[in-house]
């Protein structure tokens, strides 16, 4: 079991009930699509599972720290685009050692990743930001462009999230990035719990079971 939602119930601060009586379970390595109509609290169940919420009354169990990707990104906006792929720290541990500085910390920090610039400025060329610096501040990015770079991180990472939470991944992004992310998405070895209304999205990668909320 990866993910347990025991009988959850959600009231909004004034009482109102978002939903009521929900149960699901999610094995390991399943992927898993939740559906249903705007507004039925998909995404507020998706920050219950992250623990950024907690239910009304019920049981939420999440196994595996869950790597999530929100529908709506400001909470990246005060950040550097390696800020936000969370390489900053590499970066500045790589061009530190490269100026002579060879603190023990910075290879620690860098951890023998010696071409994470050259992979992160590759894969921002191949996901249409070409140029774009990796200082560049996220608050000037599009809706559609913070998507991509939250993707990116799956590529970039040494070791992938066991467990990846995507709220409606294919919003604001063109079709030659849904392809790369759908290709992304088929890759990955571990559980995937989506939000979705693309429905040849979610045939494409592979879903095992649908949960209607």
């Amino acid at each position: 079991m990866c993910i347990h939602i025991q009988s959850v119930t959600y009231m909004h601060p004034d009482k109102d009930v978002l939903f009521s009586n929900v149960s699901f379970s999610m094995g390991k390595g399943e992927k898993v699509a939740l559906i249903g109509n705007n507004g039925s609290g998909k995404s507020t169940l998706m920050q219950l599972i992250t623990k950024e919420l907690s239910p009304s009354e019920g049981e939420v169990i999440c196994l595996e720290p869950p790597y999530y990707i929100p529908q709506h990104f400001g909470q990246f906006n005060h950040l550097t685009i390696a800020g936000a792929l969370r390489i900053e720290g590499k970066i500045q541990a790589l061009h530190a050692i490269l100026q002579g500085d060879v603190s023990v910390e910075h290879f620690t920090v860098l951890d023998d990743d010696w071409d994470i610039e050259e992979k992160a400025v590759a894969a921002l060329h191949e996901w249409g930001l070409p140029g774009v610096p990796l200082s560049h501040p996220m608050h000037l990015l599009s809706g559609g462009e913070k998507m991509r770079l939250s993707i990116l991180i799956l590529i970039l990472r040494k070791q992938a999230p066991d467990l990846l939470i995507l709220d409606e991944p294919t919003n604001n992004i063109d079709l030659a990035s849904i392809h790369i992310l759908t290709q992304t998405i088929k890759s990955f070895k571990g559980s995937l719990l989506v939000i979705s209304h693309d429905r040849e999205f979610i045939e494409e990668i592979g879903i095992n079971m649908e949960i209607e909320l």
